[in-house]
């Protein structure tokens, strides 16, 4: 459930917040229903690391992976694709840790 709840308020908040709101909501809703520690961090890191790759993907696709490619250039990957999966584990440590840290905020009150 709490899967499912980070994932669709995460989504939602991308539109209108900074990409920083990944972290308050698994932060938040960890606090609000707490799991187990690991659970809290698993968690958190799968909603977010879904819901940037689907993200990623997407825009790769409508884009005809042109966008994704340059970026990758950029930091000097071989292929846009690999850009979308370092982007989803970066997104997933970033809802990992905010939700492991709910889970112990909660635990510590």
């Amino acid at each position: 459930m709490n899967f499912l709840l980070i994932l669709l308020v995460s989504a939602l908040f991308q539109f209108f917040a900074p990409w920083w709101v990944i972290a308050i909501v698994p932060f938040v809703i960890s606090l609000w229903r707490p799991t187990s520690s690991p659970h809290s961090f698993w968690i958190g890191f799968l909603a977010i690391a879904l819901l940037w790759l689907a993200y990623g993907f997407y825009l790769h696709f409508v884009s005809g992976g042109a966008m994704s490619d340059r970026i990758a250039e950029i930091f000097s990957l071989k292929k846009g694709i690999l850009l979308l999966i370092v982007t989803a584990i970066v997104g997933g440590l970033v809802g990992g840790m905010s939700g492991l840290s709910g889970y112990l905020a909660r635990k510590m009150a």
